[in-house]
């Protein structure tokens, strides 16, 4: 953990600024502090950095789907390839947002697993609070000893640990919905970003109802969809009745073996016709593995419509700046500006 961190931070309970006993003892200290505990001055609760990150998840007893939840994310992102060619394309096509928007800012990665996504932020010249509650944070935490500009903290969206409207941008990107309450993290994550600063989510969609489907943004060259938007919205339906399905026994068996099943189902995503009932055509075999292993193995997955995510933003103070176009499964997305109070 980096000192200049400290000023940003809250205490996960309270919202009580937090001390560091290594800093109280040495207040010159400038080195990476890898392990002390930090105090918050308000209810005296502690939270110990260990191996260089502070863990500021809240004393409460975990639920025991957060904690499947949690082992299945650090299972997954502990396997992932790491960082590929093709994520800074991705990444700023699906926040969209643009990149001189985030040189020179405080950017948090609501959500952040190994940190794929916040090294490509840290690229466009943001210093990025890359948050995340699995053990996918050691990953991050070793690129961190050698970027002054990044800072892993192990913490829970619902109850994130910074002061209020301190972040110039805050992206979430598919992970808002493997919490306990899509609409509660949403609020918590919104509230720490600036006035006029930039918020980019998206979450699992669902067909909902067929005149809310038939509005929704299309990718170019999805032009198939558009003329065929009834067939489309059906085969949604299908796929999600399947999906629930699969996972009503996936998500009770243990996690090793559910990462073996997903070996057949990741050479389905190459058969035409079947690999829409599989979660990812990605044409790498790992990467398709883990987005399979990431669909069919957390307890946690919540889906939602845009008209939802819309309805959120007015309701958290943003105006939304651009929707998000996706392919035949609804992908809810928006890129909000938070207004002036």
């Amino acid at each position: 953990m980096k000192r200049s961190l400290l000023v940003i931070l809250a205490c996960p309970v309270c919202g009580g600024d937090l001390t560091c006993a290594l800093l109280e003892v040495d207040p010159r200290h400038d080195a990476e502090i890898e392990e002390t505990m930090l105090a918050c001055k308000l209810c005296a609760r502690e939270y110990p950095v260990v191996g260089g990150v502070p863990r500021l998840r809240p004393p409460n007893p975990v639920l025991r789907a957060t904690a499947k939840t949690r082992e299945a994310f650090g299972w997954e992102w502990l396997r992932y390839p790491g960082s590929l060619s093709g994520d800074k394309d991705i990444f700023l096509e699906e926040t969209m947002l643009p990149p001189r928007e985030l040189a020179g800012k405080l950017v948090l990665d609501a959500g952040c697993g190994m940190g794929r996504y916040s090294a490509v932020a840290l690229s466009l010249g943001a210093e990025v609070v890359a948050v995340d509650m699995s053990e996918s944070l050691e990953r991050v935490a070793a690129l961190a000893r050698d970027q002054p500009k990044l800072h892993p903290v192990e913490a829970d969206l619902l109850h994130p640990p910074f002061k209020k409207r301190v972040f110039d941008v805050a992206y979430s990107q598919g992970v808002l919905h493997h919490t306990a309450d899509t609409r509660a993290a949403f609020a918590a994550v919104a509230a720490l970003v600036k006035p006029r600063g930039l918020f980019s989510v998206w979450l699992y969609g669902k067909a909902g109802r067929y005149c809310d489907f038939a509005s929704n943004p299309l990718k170019p060259g999805r032009g198939w969809i558009a003329r065929h938007r009834r067939a489309a919205w059906v085969l949604v339906l299908l796929r999600h009745a399947v999906s629930d399905l699969v996972r009503a026994f996936t998500t009770r068996i243990p996690i090793p073996v559910v990462y073996a099943l997903c070996h057949p189902l990741t050479w389905l995503g190459v058969v035409p016709g079947l690999r829409w009932f599989t979660y990812s055509v990605d044409p790498r075999y790992q990467v398709r593995l883990i987005e399979n292993f990431d669909w069919i193995s957390p307890p946690y997955q919540w889906h939602h419509t845009k008209e939802e995510l819309l309805r959120w933003c007015a309701a958290e103070g943003f105006s939304v700046v651009r929707v998000l176009p996706h392919g035949l499964v609804p992908k809810p997305g928006v890129l909000g500006r938070k207004n002036s109070p």
